[in-house]
This record gives C-alpha cells, sequence and structure tokens, in this order.
C-alpha cells in the first residue's frame, strides 16, 4: 500500500489536527521502540533500544496473519508486548496535563485506562501496514548526566526517505526503562494527545467523566 494512503488512514483514525505526511512512520516508531519485552536491567537507554530491534521484527513478522484470523487475539498480544515497558499512567497523567490535579484518583484511573485502550486498538489495526522499515538507534555524542533520565536519537529509515526521531524515558524504581513519550519528524506524540484532551475539555464545559466516556470515540 503507498505511503500517502496509509497516512490517510493513520490521520482519519488518530487524530483531526494534523496533517502530517509522516504518521506512518509515526506509529512505526511507537510500535517498534516499545514492543520489547526482553530485560532491560542494567542496559543503557542506548542499549535498551538496540536490544529491542530482532525481536520487533519477528513480532511484525509472525503477529501480522493474526489480526485477519482472529483481531481481538491480535490486539491482546500487542497489549502484552506494549504494558510492561510503556508507562500509559504517567503518558495519561502529561496528556491530561493542568487538568490531572482536578481529577479525582478514580478519574484519572478510569482515563489511563480509555487512553491505553484507544492506543491499542489503533496501533493494532495500523500494524498490519508495516513491512520493511527499519530503526538505527545514534549512538550518544557525550555520557548522558542523568542515570535515571535518557533521550535517544534515532532515524527511520524507509523506502524513500530518512525520519529524525527521538524518545525519552526514565529508569523507574524496579531498575527497568519506561517509555514517556516519543517525537518523530517534528510530531510530539504527549503534545499532540494533550491538545486533543484539552479541545474536549473546552467542547465538553470541563465535565472530565464526559471527556473520558468521549475519548475514544474523538480519537
Amino acid at each position: 500500500m503507498p505511503d500517502d494512503i496509509i497516512v490517510v488512514k493513520l490521520y482519519k483514525s488518530y487524530l483531526s489536527i494534523m496533517k502530517v505526511a509522516s504518521y506512518k512512520i509515526f506509529f512505526l516508531i511507537n510500535f517498534l521502540i516499545l514492543c520489547n519485552q526482553a530485560s532491560t536491567k542494567q542496559l543503557t537507554a542506548h542499549e535498551y533500544a538496540e536490544s529491542t530491534h530482532n525481536n520487533i521484527i519477528e513480532i511484525i513478522q509472525t503477529k501480522n496473519q493474526l489480526f485477519l484470523e482472529n483481531p481481538d487475539l491480535f490486539t491482546q498480544e500487542i497489549s502484552d508486548a506494549f504494558s510492561p515497558i510503556v508507562d500509559f499512567k504517567r503518558i495519561a497523567r502529561n496528556v491530561m496535563g493542568k487538568y490531572s490535579k482536578e481529577a479525582t484518583p478514580k478519574q484519572m484511573e478510569a482515563f489511563s485506562e480509555a487512553f491505553e485502550n484507544s492506543l491499542l486498538d489503533t496501533y493494532a489495526s495500523t500494524l498490519v501496514e508495516f513491512k520493511d522499515e527499519k530503526i538505527n538507534v545514534i549512538p550518544p555524542v557525550r555520557p548522558t548526566k542523568s542515570k535515571n533520565k535518557a533521550r535517544v536519537n534515532i532515524e527511520i529509515v524507509t523506502s524513500s526517505n530518512i525520519y529524525p526521531g527521538r524518545y525519552s524515558m526514565y529508569l523507574d524504581i524496579e531498575n527497568n526503562w519506561k517509555i514517556i513519550n516519543i517525537e518523530i519528524n517534528g510530531m510530539n506524540l504527549g503534545k499532540i494527545f494533550r491538545n486533543q484532551f484539552y479541545s474536549l475539555m473546552e467542547k465538553n464545559g470541563a465535565d472530565i467523566d464526559l471527556v473520558i466516556e468521549k475519548w475514544v470515540a474523538s480519537v
């Protein structure tokens, strides 16, 4: 399928606030970086990124057919791969921004769940489009100042272009690296979703419960 058709599909299913011809790449980097389930203990962020590639390629190659045979099971496979290494609760809190201070613990938990489910559903239906893309992790120019935070620069190579990117990670209390944000070709995942959430709050009278109900349908 041509890149431009995939871009349109992703654009309609994900967000209506940006028209960028590299949405396919945006989803790809999210999946390729986030799906590794290997132990990340005692690895630097860059080493962690390097360690993901073979596992991710295997997942893409072996699980795509499952989408046609059993979409629900395929989505569950994606969820099982993402959950251990993505801090969905922290990302959801950042997406809510200033409104997270007004939300109750129950609302925070509800939005985190809605956010995670909508993200996974979108990824699952999109991954079947990816075939031969590659990711190169760019070695750091100098040692990272922080031992528990890192920004890793990467480049995504397709048959027609090379896209720059970067993702943010932190080391949790169990000494595992977690993904909390991704930037690809100028697109910032966290800011895009925050704009989406703020827009829904403005349209729905700052009613957090109502926004949570509408979140999945809106994205």
